[in-house]
């Protein structure tokens, strides 16, 4: 145990609610890395011999292999300190020059980073069966709904690629968020800084973080980083969520979709029963979520500068929002993929409620009634229960023209061809464009991806020099 000013330990039930040890395992080898890479950088300035730090080294990755099962340790840097001055005594000058502020802030942005790449990964799946989705049923009508009443047809592809653009908008702010998340605050200390003469940028290019926060007191004291991972994975839940929401409606008195039983539950006393348990799940994660995203903020306002030990609380809160994240698109692109629509259902309600009345409207208004008046005349009609009824109630509003009404659903779909709209033509071209920005994405991801891995294998490369040597 640090605690080089007391005489006594802690008290049990305090350390019990203070130890962080639990929940640490999410980053035991991230917290190896930084090690390795700190004893580095002190054996580049001198602060450390060649063969001070080898033994370290070794040590560390002795500790690594042993894996995660440290118990009466107030947290894993301390855990693994001890743990490896045990093995070499050298070990007493790993903590030169840092502090465990800067350390466990570094641990957290690479944990950070990481997971949100995941995310990003994950959500390119989820993208790509949609945009698959889409082509495949190109051709197929349904009704859409406003209120959840039946407004108007439209394609299913359409609706398909809704989701998809609101998934790329969440990709986008992930990526965004990671550039924010990938600097490293290690070299920081405690919050002043160090008189040591240490390479901060040398240590960030080694664990492959894009730069530094450079002002000592940001960098230990802002969590900024990881309320903003938690929020672009709150948004992505939400999303998601959506999506649940109409499987789970679409499954139901609905019948539009069959769910694959691997996605799907029984009862255990209704035989009958295909429950959407999972997307009702992922529903009811996005509301946990929502409740990570509130802690965090919550436990963040007003901290005063540095550091303070509140910090620690909102450490476990981010390794869970983000992990279920992760799985939870991840169950939705498989889920979405092997998802069987039940196209000839979808088609014989695509007509249901008066779903071709914006078009009468629209037709009167291009025979020159005023579309105000156009929809009064096709909304009295609806409300008698007569669509024939629209000749007269034209007349009789002093409009002497007349519209065809007979409407087929299909031409309807087809007539809105304005960008964006249902057309089949527009949706192919905006299935094509949604290609082509995929590709773009999925190499601005695998660049980051390249960048973070090319570090850290310079890093291992530094560490096999020096156990050769």
């Amino acid at each position: 145990m640090l605690r080089s000013r007391f005489k006594r330990g802690m008290d049990e039930l305090a350390l019990k609610l203070t130890t962080s040890i639990d929940h640490d395992r999410n980053i035991f080898y991230y917290d190896i890395l930084v090690d390795i890479a700190h004893v580095l950088g002190l054996m580049r300035r001198g602060y450390v011999s060649k063969e001070e730090c080898r033994e370290i080294v070794k040590a560390l990755l002795e500790v690594r292999e042993r894996g995660y099962d440290f118990k009466g340790y107030e947290d894993v840097h301390e855990a693994i300190e001890s743990e490896v001055t045990k093995i070499t005594p050298y070990g007493k000058k790993m903590h030169t020059a840092r502090s465990r502020n800067d350390e466990v802030a570094t641990c957290l942005r690479m944990f950070s980073r990481d997971k949100l790449l995941s995310i990003a990964q994950a959500v390119l799946e989820l993208r790509s069966v949609l945009i698959e989705k889409a082509e495949e049923y190109i051709d197929v009508l349904m009704p859409g709904f406003t209120h959840l009443q039946y407004a108007q047809p439209t394609r299913l592809s359409h609706h398909l690629l809704a989701y998809h653009d609101m998934l790329k908008r969440d990709f986008d702010r992930i990526i965004s968020a990671f550039e924010r998340v990938n600097k490293s605050p290690l070299g920081a200390c405690a919050f002043a800084g160090t008189s040591f003469d240490i390479d901060r940028n040398y240590t960030a290019r080694l664990l492959g973080f894009d730069g530094v926060i450079e002002n000592s007191a940001d960098a230990v004291s802002s969590r900024d980083f990881l309320i903003e991972s938690i929020f672009v994975s709150t948004s992505l839940m939400l999303t998601l969520s959506r999506i649940a929401e109409e499987i789970v409606l679409w499954s139901s008195e609905f019948d539009f979709v069959d769910l694959p039983e691997e996605f799907a539950s029984t009862s255990s006393i209704m035989p009958q029963k295909k429950n959407p348990d999972v997307a009702e799940i992922v529903r009811a994660k996005a509301g946990k979520l929502i409740g990570h995203l509130t802690s965090a903020m919550t436990i963040y306002k007003a901290l005063p500068l540095t550091y303070n030990r509140d910090f620690q609380e909102m450490n476990d809160v981010m390794y869970r929002a983000l992990s279920e994240t992760e799985l939870s698109t991840l169950v939705m692109a498989k889920m979405l993929s092997s998802l069987n629509f039940k196209v000839e259902v979808m088609e014989s309600k695509s007509d249901r409620g008066f779903a071709i009345a914006s078009e009468i409207a629209d037709r009167l208004a291009k025979k020159g009634v005023p579309f105000r008046d156009a929809h009064r005349i096709v909304g009295r009609a609806i409300a008698e229960g007569d669509l024939k009824r629209i000749k007269e109630i034209t007349r009789e509003m002093g409009y002497d023209v007349e519209v065809d009404l007979n409407v087929d659903v299909r031409e309807v779909v087809e007539s809105r061809a304005s960008l964006g709209g249902t057309s089949k033509a527009e949706v192919l071209r905006m299935v094509e464009d949604r290609r082509k920005v995929m590709e773009e994405d999925a190499k601005t991801l695998n660049e980051k991806i390249d960048r973070v891995c090319k570090a850290l294998e310079s890093l291992y490369e530094e560490v096999e020099s020096l156990l050769k040597s």
